[in-house]
């Protein structure tokens, strides 16, 4: 065999392996992160699912990919548990695993929220790290953020100015604009930003719709009204008057059925789902930016010369079909405009095909090239024959070799994989399913048509293990809990960690209550065995919520909100308790949101107003001061029912300021009236202890309004102390020391300990009327005059709550109490009804 052949199929051979190769599913490109790359955190409020997510993330992985830099994803899943809650569950993890790993070298975040959340605790998580934001719509936020020297980034500009003139020329008939928007966040924003344009156009009529003032099926109606003359901006509809909440998918199909006119948008999301489009973000090159910057700093130059970037990069885009929909010609469109969805052409659509054909034809040229020249060569490359046939066997040695090392490559890297993919199914700690794992096997269930349970387990009071015992030893007691439920499983129970401190289980082809609680019962009885830890004994209850499928639904999000639900009403109840989801329960939650949105609307509208309740002087008669009460114009709603709805929903700071404002304006009002000065107290709820910058806010009111600080009482309970005892102490001794009188309210219930009376800075005392009512029977009236000597010892003002009768009064005035407020003297009233009774003897009114 001469030369040229050798030559030949040694090509040959070669270039058949390479294809080989190169279609194997070896050949994936799979990136370790190295120890010597760089590692930066990405943090995103929304999941992985989110629309804008995906395209943020390749952006940035378009940057580091080429750079040896590594990218790690958390995601805070906002967007469907927007609460406080999930946000301390995302800090404990987060802190937990930058606790475990090597530290990273900067931050990026992906939206308002996480933003916010880098904010709230940078010095805590990641003091002195470089931080890199992007997808803001707050500018105010952005701003804020910039003057940190770690913190820079880029905002996302809405094009609504250029979605205005868009729709102009669209539609030159055009005399109404209107912005469909809701209450979140991102909407009430883009609502200011929709109506600061009013005033440059003045041929428009500008108006919104608010999906958050109509359920989805009065939505409906408001949207089949819409003329041939109107423009419309669809922002945000992703929550409507009940706290229903949907999809971008779900919105844009309402949208599409109900409306006679194109949709224009200017966030992302839509085309292909009945939206025509517009101008939008580019999600892909904000992340590019963002992650340039990133690089900036990793080349050496610091956070504080990077300048905050304010126009982001938009593009038009439109959907094909739509524009076919409604006849618009794609000449009267942006150059630069993105047409989506159009039906490709022959060559785009057999695109591979035409480029393997080409391929192939052009590999047989090289071939059929070969062998005419290795025909032509024949007869020389004859007498070299020999001595090929040694050289072509070394060949075949070596690519032997090759192909056993590629191959051994190929097991590492599918080995890899399963470690991922199981890494993906199960939870880190306890190396249980985790909650991924559980809704594709409840999914699975569902779709077999087989009835179900799932319980969600709740351990009762795990804080206070973190809190006294340190997150150690709370992850070394949920892992023994873990070990303890999986004992419980079978082929037809499936126990799966939730998060945090919960636990999913899956009872599978049951129907039968009283099974399924047989069931609850014996992971009770589980439990009241101890677990042991470091030779420790503890005691592990649970809250349990149960929801039946399909009897409560088949949906799987609608299952896992409704054994929520089940367990936090459990809980309520006094925990160690297990209830089975029903209707009344998201009864109650609905009323719950009905309280919400009443809250919301008094906020906006000036819909709060004060009453007072007269503190009187026992000895002369004569009213001392006054508790400001707050009420909701217009409903007969308890606050006992309203303030918590207002602390869950974190209402409460700008409804105590408002409060705060009102009380040291009406001691304004009087003393301008020519009345003697009397201090007027206000509640302050633990809730309120969020609010750094109250001492600042009520210092200034003063100031403005010129009261004394000692005309305004702060009336505190003692479960304030249970939030952040140290920083609580540090901030009513800031108000102590402006003068701001202190009352420790509701004492006798609850939490209360005639020690605290030794370390809390106050002026005076309120005793609670259950106290009252049961220490001033005449058995029992030495123990209430104990408690008014002690107090007086300390040097403290004690004033009697709800009394309501003479008998009550005289005891206590014989006992040295200071103070009584009470129905006895007068029910709470407007401010117009205290002037009447402000300098009378209250005595004179009642003997």
């Amino acid at each position: 065999m001469h030369k040229g052949m050798k030559y030949f199929r040694v090509g040959f051979i070669l270039l058949v392996l390479l294809l080989f190769i190169s279609w194997q599913p070896w050949n994936k490109t799979v990136v370790f992160g190295e120890s010597t790359a760089k590692r930066v955190l990405f943090i995103s409020s929304y999941d992985g699912n989110f629309l804008s997510v995906p395209d943020q993330i390749a952006g940035v992985k378009s940057v580091f990919d080429s750079e040896n830099i590594y990218l790690d994803i958390e995601y805070m899943d906002m967007k469907r548990f927007d609460t406080k809650e999930n946000v301390r569950l995302f800090y404990n993890t987060l802190k937990y695993k930058l606790t475990h790993l090597d530290p990273y070298d900067a931050v990026i975040a992906g939206d308002d929220n996480a933003l916010q959340f880098v904010m709230d605790y940078q010095e805590e998580l990641f003091n002195r790290t470089p931080v890199v934001f992007l997808g803001i719509n707050d500018l105010a936020r952005a701003k804020e953020a910039a003057q940190n020297n770690f913190i820079t980034g880029i905002v996302e500009e809405t094009s609504i100015k250029d979605n205005i003139e868009l729709g102009l020329k669209l539609n030159q008939q055009a005399s109404k604009i209107v912005a469909i928007v809701d209450d979140t966040l991102t909407g009430v924003g883009n609502k200011e930003q929709f109506y600061s344009y009013e005033d440059d156009y003045d041929n428009l009529i500008f108006d919104d719709i608010n999906t958050s003032q109509y359920t989805f099926k009065e939505l409906e109606e408001v949207l089949d009204h819409i003329d041939q003359d109107t423009i419309v901006l669809y922002f945000s509809m992703y929550s409507d008057i009940t706290g229903k909440y949907l999809t971008i998918e779900e919105a844009c199909e309402i949208l599409a059925a109900h409306t006679k006119v194109p949709i224009l948008r200017a966030e992302v999301g839509g085309i292909g789902l009945g939206i025509l489009g517009g101008k939008m973000i580019s999600y892909y090159d904000a992340g590019k930016i963002a992650g340039n910057m990133v690089l900036t700093v990793f080349q050496g130059t610091p956070v504080q010369e990077i300048k905050m970037i304010e126009e982001s990069p938009n593009r038009y885009m439109f959907d094909y079909e739509i524009l076919r929909k409604y006849n618009i010609d794609e000449s009267v469109l942006p150059e630069d405009s993105i047409i989506l969805n159009r039906p490709f052409t022959y060559l785009e659509e057999n695109k591979d095909f035409i480029i393997k054909g080409i391929f192939v034809i052009t590999v047989l040229f090289v071939i059929i090239a070969i062998l005419l020249y290795d025909n032509r060569k024949q007869r020389r490359m004859e007498r070299k024959l020999q001595e090929s046939h040694e050289e072509l066997s070394q060949t075949f040695e070596e690519l032997t070799a090759t192909e056993e090392e590629l191959r051994a490559q190929y097991e590492t890297i599918e080995k890899h994989a399963r470690d991922i993919e199981y890494l993906a199914q199960h939870d880190y700690l306890t190396d249980l399913p985790n909650r991924l794992s559980f809704n594709e096997k409840l999914r699975n269930e569902i779709d077999s048509g087989n009835p179900g349970a799932i319980l969600l387990l709740d351990i009762d009071n795990f804080k206070e293990v973190n809190d006294t015992l340190g997150h150690v030893y709370g992850d070394k007691l949920l892992q023994s809990i873990s070990e303890r439920l999986l004992n419980l499983s079978d082929d037809t129970v499936f126990v799966s960690r939730f998060g945090g401190d919960e636990f999913l289980i899956l009872i599978a082809n049951e129907e039968n209550q009283e099974r399924i609680e047989d069931y609850i019962r014996k992971i009770l009885m589980q439990f009241q065995r101890a677990l042991v830890l470091d030779y420790k004994e503890y005691f592990v209850n649970f809250s349990i919520g149960v929801s039946m499928y399909p009897k409560d639904s088949s949906s799987v999000d609608r299952l896992i909100m409704n054994v929520d639900t089940a367990m936090y009403t459990a809980k309520r109840e006094g925990r160690n308790k297990y209830k089975f989801y029903c209707e009344s329960m998201q009864d109650e939650l609905m009323d719950k949101k009905e309280v919400e949105a009443i809250l919301r609307n008094a906020v906006k509208n000036d819909g709060f107003i004060l009453l007072y309740q007269p503190q009187v002087d026992v000895d002369t008669g004569f009213i001392e001061g006054f508790e400001a009460l707050l009420r909701i114009k217009g409903y007969n709603i308890s606050p006992l029912k309203f303030i918590p709805v207002a602390e869950d929903t974190g209402l409460i700071t700008e409804i105590g300021r408002w409060v705060t404002r009102k009380a040291v304006e009406q001691i304004a009002e009087w003393k301008e009236k020519g009345y003697d000065t009397k201090p007027i107290s206000v509640n302050f709820s633990s809730k309120q202890l969020q609010d750094t910058a109250y001492a600042d806010f009520l210092r200034k009111i003063l100031l403005e309004k010129g009261v004394e600080a000692e005309y305004f009482e702060l009336e505190i309970t003692e479960s304030i102390l249970l939030e952040k005892s140290s920083n609580t102490l540090e901030f009513l001794n800031t108000l102590k020391d402006m003068g701001i009188r202190i009352a420790l309210d509701d004492f006798g219930t609850g939490y209360s300990s005639l020690n605290y009376l030794t370390f809390i800075p106050v002026n005076k005392i309120k005793l609670d009327k259950s106290l009252c009512e049961k220490f001033l029977e005449l058995s029992n009236i030495k123990v209430m005059n104990s408690i008014i000597g002690l107090a007086h010892s300390l040097g403290l003002v004690i004033t009697a709550e709800g009394i309501e009768d003479m008998e009550q009064y005289k005891r206590l005035k014989k006992g040295g109490c200071d103070y009584i407020q009470g129905y006895l003297f007068s029910r709470p009233v407007k401010s117009d009804e205290i002037e009447k009774i402000y300098h009378i003897n209250m005595l004179d009114n009642i003997l």
